[in-house]
């Protein structure tokens, strides 16, 4: 990263195809899509995904979940913060909500058994729903697949600080290592890359998912408390992005 970062030209900007790595694909969803199915959000009308469960959000194939019971992952745990036992929470099933991550308070609002996905950072600490383990299941597209279609574009291998903003699903990134896409090959360097888009719609139009799926573990924060996660994610591409950069395309 540090070499690419010494050769890299000023990213371009304007509307273009960006395809995420595996990493970098497990953060954007995990910022801009698993927050806003945590059910504090999802009860309250904070997020713009509240009562949509039934209807479409993504295309056909995508498929997200948070497993609270899987073994050797760093969110993983045999009951959560409440006493529930953790499980398989599917939130989105082929592309069509399924579900939300509750706890005592949110899951009743939502008339929705509860999930396992009750945490606090310590016993001072109230009990909130958050993600645990936060899989996307792989699809059918090899690294070429992705690539090979993209005349020009942006391939994003990791991403850096952003903010979203819940209720509308706004959010804007700095992206830490991207490459220009030319000829359907990774090109040239950049930086100064800015990432902005608003979740929900990056989500339902996505048009390819890769097959090959990376583990990302970390921390989260939610509300001053910080836990333990791991994001599981393949490539995703986004046909339409809006960069911003210094460049010139």
């Amino acid at each position: 990263v540090a070499v690419s970062r010494a050769e890299a030209i000023p990213a371009p900007a304007g509307l273009m195809t960006v395809v995420f790595g595996p990493r970098a694909a497990g953060l954007l969803i995990h910022e801009t899509v698993g927050h806003a199915l945590e059910g504090d959000f999802a009860a309250s009308g904070r997020s713009p995904f509240s009562g949509r469960v039934g209807q479409r959000v993504a295309p056909p194939g995508f498929t997200l979940l948070d497993d609270g019971a899987m073994a050797g992952r760093r969110g993983t745990a045999d009951v959560d913060d409440e006493g529930t036992p953790t499980r398989r929470a599917v939130l989105i099933e082929d592309g069509v909500l399924a579900g939300y991550l509750t706890d005592r308070l949110s899951g009743p609002a939502l008339g929705m058994t509860l999930s396992g996905h009750a945490r606090r950072a310590s016993y001072r600490d109230p009990p909130l729903p958050r993600m645990r383990n936060t899989c996307v299941l792989p699809g059918k597209h090899t690294p070429h697949d992705l690539l090979s279609s993209v005349d020009f574009g942006l391939y994003v291998g990791q991403m850096g600080r952003g903010r979203v903003t819940i209720p509308d699903g706004a959010f804007t990134f700095e992206v830490a290592e991207a490459y220009l896409i030319r000829d359907g090959r990774p090109a040239e360097p950049v930086r100064g890359v800015r990432l902005s888009g608003r979740g929900p719609d990056v989500l339902m139009g996505l048009d390819g998912l890769g097959s090959e799926v990376a583990l990302s573990p970390g921390v989260c924060i939610k509300e001053g408390q910080a836990v333990p996660v791991c994001d599981s994610a393949p490539a995703l591409r986004v046909p339409r992005l809006l960069v911003e950069g210094d460049g010139v395309c």
